[in-house]
């Protein structure tokens, strides 16, 4: 206390002793404070950022955000069990339908199908035992009748029954010359061409045409020669009745070689499904399998879409869901049917209609903007993280070659267009407290409230429908700018020193 005493009086003294530094002091500190004072509050300068309110035309959209899909793939799974080999593709090739992609060696069907055949061969053999001996009976019968009306049917019978022979030989020979190039098409399927195992086996076709056509008329003449038998006398009932038994042998032998061509047509159908090929035209994007694997046969497909079996010893599905990704042992995907699959927000969904137009964009193609329109839009929305979004797909109009699946994309969908309105910048428009709208329009460098009727807007443009004219001078940003303090401090110490102390 004492020692505040002293510097004060000293104070007090040095004041009274040295009145010009006192009045300099004070001066000094006073104008000091008027400045600062000043600067703190000057006045900010405002200035404006404008527009003009122009006529034209004015679209409005909705955004959002997806990824590319295919809605046309096949997932190509064996349809008959064994081991891979041929493997005749890999990831990125380009196929077409009915491309050989991959062979199944199976012993087990190599059997069926040459147990099969021989047991057909057999069945045409009874065939043709039981009909020599119907005709040997017949023969016997007309013999002993001695009648020239049954003679003379016997005798077209006869050349009815050589007719049905020769269409026989044709047929095992159509048929022997189809196993021999079927034969050499499993060797090696690029020695033989699908047309060329077509015609053969169309050759057969005919031939079992002719074959019928033959027997049939065989029938026919069996039947005029029964007709001249019911005139015959009854002693010769016994042969009669031994033609009869021998026709009903013959018709089951037919009736068994029916079967036994049957079943050897399903084992070679079943026994072709070892040869897999591309159900679609596409490109190859998965392969999960190679030479030396043992797959199992299947009867469905991975897509949870529709599914469909092809002959060509796979199953198949078309699908257009957002992953790609399959459990078939080789995927195929059409990369013309790409689409885009966009989620837009719940409260932009009820604006998006079929057929719309949209312009989208890529993230990895940054140079590339495509056209489309809306080809189908969800009923059911999906909730992420309490998010509704619902998938709208956007057809493109134009393909280009690097687009690839699953890529990022966003669209643009023009959801209404006007022409001939009146518009300014989004930004100029404002909501007063009670939610109507207002511009601030310039007139003789000051701005005045304009109350405004809005119509459609989009992210830079809000049409007006009333309260401005064309060519106004709208206020879209006002800018404040305000005095920067600057201020000199002398290194070392204040501006200020009271000499003594």
């Amino acid at each position: 206390m004492n020692f505040i005493k002293s510097v004060g009086g000293k104070i007090l003294a040095f004041i009274f002793s040295h009145k010009v530094y006192a009045i300099l002091t004070v001066a000094v500190l006073i104008g000091t404070g008027y400045y600062f004072y000043h600067r703190a509050h000057a006045t900010a300068k405002i200035t404006y950022q404008t527009a003009t309110v122009a006529k034209g035309m004015l679209s409005s959209y909705v955004s959002g955000s997806g990824n590319l899909i295919v809605s046309n793939s096949a997932a190509i799974n064996p349809s008959v069990s064994g081991t891979v080999s041929r493997l005749a593709v890999e990831v990125g090739d380009k196929v077409t339908k009915g491309q050989f992609l991959f062979y199944i060696n199976s012993s087990d069907s190599d059997t069926s199908v040459a147990k099969a055949y021989s047991s057909y061969k057999q069945a045409l053999q009874q065939v043709e035992s039981a009909r020599t001996k119907l005709l040997q009976d017949q023969q016997s019968l007309a013999n002993l009748s001695g009648n020239s009306a049954v003679l003379k049917a016997a005798s077209s019978v006869q050349q009815a029954n050589q007719q049905v022979e020769s269409a026989y030989a044709s047929l095992l020979q159509a048929e022997n010359d189809y196993n021999v190039l079927y034969a050499k098409y499993q060797a090696d399927p690029t020695s033989v061409t699908t047309s060329e195992l077509t015609i053969s086996a169309q050759k057969i076709d005919v031939a079992e045409a002719s074959y019928d056509s033959a027997k049939q008329s065989l029938t026919t003449a069996r039947a005029a020669y029964n007709q001249e038998l019911g005139n015959v006398d009854a002693n010769l009932s016994i042969a009669k009745q031994q033609v009869t038994a021998s026709e009903a042998s013959l018709s089951a032998a037919e009736s068994s070689a029916n079967s036994a061509l049957a079943e050897y047509d399903n084992q070679k159908e079943t026994s072709s499904k070892r040869y897999v090929t591309a159900t679609i035209a596409g490109t190859i994007t998965e392969v999960n399998i190679k030479n030396g694997d043992e797959v199992s046969g299947s009867t469905g497909s991975t897509s949870q879409q529709s599914t469909s079996s092809s002959s060509s010893g796979s199953t198949s599905s078309s699908t257009s869901s957002t992953s790609s990704s399959s459990n078939g042992s080789i995927l195929i995907e059409d990369f013309s049917s790409l689409k885009a699959n966009i989620a837009i927000n719940e409260t932009d969904i009820s604006k998006v209609a079929k057929d719309q137009k949209a312009t989208l964009t890529l993230d990895a193609i940054t140079d590339l903007t495509l056209t489309g329109k809306v080809t189908k839009i969800a009923q059911k929305g999906t909730n992420t993280q309490n998010v509704i979004t619902y998938d709208v797909t956007i057809g493109i109009d134009s393909i280009d070659t690097r687009l690839r699946p699953e890529m990022t994309i966003s669209a643009d969908i023009t959801t209404e267009v006007k022409q001939d309105v009146l518009y300014v910048s989004s930004s100029a428009v404002k909501t007063d407290s009670s939610g109507g709208q207002y511009v601030q329009v310039m007139k003789n460098g000051i701005p005045e409230t304009v109350s405004v009727t809005i119509g459609i807007s989009n992210d830079t443009d809000t049409e007006i429908t009333s309260g401005l004219s064309e060519g106004d001078t709208v206020v879209t940003q006002t800018i404040s700018a305000q005095p920067t303090s600057q201020s000199t401090t002398r290194q070392g110490g204040a501006g200020v020193r009271i000499p003594g102390l």
